[in-house]
């Protein structure tokens, strides 16, 4: 695996990893920011896709997970469900930077955790069979 590709991975994974301790450790738990940093792991993960795959173009400078999904959609299989993540965890990454933007509750941060937490998964399955 490229240098560049790893230190995206690694990126996308420190945010995960935040937003892991941050759930675990803190109280009351920041969920604003738990949210964002699984939005950001999600990001940061499928732009290592994107450069993996030599997209046209390169990375896209969006914020947008499923416009994302959509550049390397002619590159690698994609479940529905990634589609669905994607939508899910896009308002944590933008809308999150303006107070009341957003009403959370744990639920949501249970849930962004999951939906970054397989989207990372399927970014390390998608760049090790390339490897193969």
């Amino acid at each position: 695996m490229e240098q560049v590709i790893r230190e995206w991975l690694e990126l996308a994974e420190m945010d995960y990893g935040v937003a892991m301790h941050l759930f675990e450790n803190y109280m009351p738990k920041p969920l604003e920011i738990i949210c964002y940093h699984c939005q950001q792991a999600a990001e940061k993960a499928i732009k290592a896709v994107v450069i993996s795959k030599d997209v046209q173009g390169g990375v896209p400078k969006s914020h947008d997970l499923s416009f994302l999904l959509r550049q390397i959609k002619n590159y690698v299989q994609i479940e529905e469900k990634y589609y669905d993540y994607a939508d899910a965890l896009v308002p944590y990454g933008v809308a999150i930077r303006y107070p009341s933007e957003l009403f959370l509750e744990e639920r949501h941060a249970k849930e962004a955790l999951q939906y970054a937490h397989e989207i990372l998964d399927w970014v390390k399955y998608v760049l090790q069979t390339e490897e193969a």
